[in-house]
C-alpha cells in the first residue's frame, strides 16, 4: 500500500459512534491490518475502540485482513463485530467472500458466512472517516467557487493567493482540478494550471472525476497528468479502465504512454488480467495487441489465464492459450 497524502497529515477523522480519531492512527491500523499484526491492533482499539471498523476511500481493517489471508486476525475482527456484511470492496464492489475465495482462502470464506448468518455478533455498519481539514474561510470560498465554476471570483483570489493551486488537499485530497475536470471546465481548468495546479499522482476516485468524460480526461493528459496516476492500492486508471472495459479510455491512456503491465496490490493483476476476470473480450484483445504480458501477475491465482478459468471465459481461455498464455 502507499500512504496516502492525508493519512500523513495528522488530521482529526469522525469514526463510528461518533468517535474521532487522528488520520495517523487510522494509517496505522490499516497497515497492521495488511501485516496481519495482531498486537498492534490490540494496542490501537485500546486507545480507540472504533478503530477496529476505521475506514479510508470505504476500506476497513477487515478488507486488508481478508485480502492477504490473516484468518487470526479475520477471526479477532469478527469477534468485535468489525464487519458489516453488506460491505463491498470499492471501487469493484466484491464481497469479502469473493475476495477470500478467489485467493483461495477457504477458512476465512467460512468464518466471514457463519458471522453473516448470525445478526447477534455484529455491531459495528454502514461507512465512515470523514477527515475535518483544516481550512480558512477564504480556502473554503477558494473550493467552492472552483466547484461553482466562478472564473472571474477564482482568478481573483489566486491573485492574492496563489499557493491555494498548489494545495492538492482540496476536494478529498483528490486536487482542485477534480471538480473542474469532470466538467470539463476548461477556462477555469487552465487557470489554476497557469499557477501550477496538477493532478495528485495518487487519487482514489479518478475514474469518476478526472476520468468521468473522455473530453476531460484528453485534456488532462493533453496538459501532462501521469498516465500512472493509481489508487493508494496501486490499481491504475488503466486497470480500472481495463476492468470496465472502456475501451476509448484505455487507448487515450496508452497513447500518452501508461505502462501497460503494472501489476496492482488489490488483485495482483495487470490490466489485461482484471478484462480477462471481468470478460472483456474486446479489451483483452485490444490490450494484446498494444503488447501486454499474456502471463504477468504478482501471484499464481493471479494469472489472466488462472482468471479465464476461474470465471468461466472459455472464449477468452482460448484466445489467451493461442498467444502463449500459461
Amino acid at each position: 500500500m502507499i500512504q496516502p497524502a492525508e493519512l500523513k497529515l495528522e488530521l482529526p477523522v469522525l469514526g463510528s459512534r461518533g468517535a474521532v480519531y487522528t488520520t495517523t492512527q487510522l494509517w496505522d491500523i490499516l497497515e497492521a491490518s495488511h501485516n496481519g499484526d495482531l498486537l498492534r491492533i490490540q494496542e490501537l482499539e485500546e486507545e480507540c475502540p472504533e478503530l477496529i471498523y476505521a475506514q479510508f476511500n470505504y476500506a476497513p481493517p477487515i478488507h486488508f485482513a481478508v485480502r492477504e489471508g490473516h484468518l487470526e486476525l479475520v477471526r479477532y475482527l469478527l469477534d468485535r463485530g468489525a464487519h458489516d456484511p453488506d460491505y463491498r470492496f470499492y471501487p469493484f464492489l466484491e464481497s469479502m467472500q469473493t475476495v477470500a475465495a478467489d485467493r483461495g482462502y477457504m477458512e476465512i470464506v467460512q468464518a466471514l458466512d457463519q458471522y453473516e448468518t448470525d445478526p447477534s455478533r455484529h455491531v459495528f455498519n454502514g461507512d465512515n472517516g470523514k477527515i475535518l481539514y483544516k481550512r480558512t474561510p477564504l480556502q473554503q470560498e477558494f473550493e467552492k467557487v472552483v466547484e461553482g465554476n466562478d472564473l472571474a471570483r477564482t482568478r481573483s483570489i489566486l491573485q492574492e493567493h496563489p499557493e491555494f493551486a498548489l494545495d492538492q488537499t482540496y476536494f478529498w485530497n483528490e486536487g482542485i482540478l477534480m471538480k473542474p475536470a469532470k466538467q470539463n471546465h476548461r477556462e477555469i481548468m487552465e487557470l489554476l494550471m497557469s499557477y501550477g495546479a496538477k493532478a495528485p499522482d495518487i487519487l482514489k476516485w479518478t475514474q469518476f472525476y478526472y476520468f468521468e468524460r473522455y473530453d476531460g480526461a484528453s485534456f488532462m493528459m493533453e496538459n501532462g497528468m501521469n498516465p500512472d496516476t493509481m489508487s493508494w492500492q496501486r490499481v491504475t486508471i488503466l486497470h480500472d479502465m481495463a476492468q470496465k472495459g472502456m475501451m476509448d479510455k484505455a487507448d487515450l491512456l496508452i497513447r500518452h504512454g501508461a505502462d501497460i503491465n503494472l501489476v496492482d496490490e488489490a488483485y495482483l493483476s495487470t490490466p489485461l488480467g482484471l478484462a480477462v476476470r471481468w470478460g472483456q473480450m474486446e479489451m483483452v484483445e485490444y490490450l494484446m495487441r498494444q503488447g501486454a504480458d499474456v502471463n504477468k501477475s504478482g501471484a499464481e491465482w493471479a494469472t489472466p489465464l488462472a482468471w479465464a478459468r476461474r470465471k468461466g471465459h472459455t472464449a477468452i481461455e482460448a484466445v489467451l492459450r493461442k498467444a502463449g498464455a500459461e
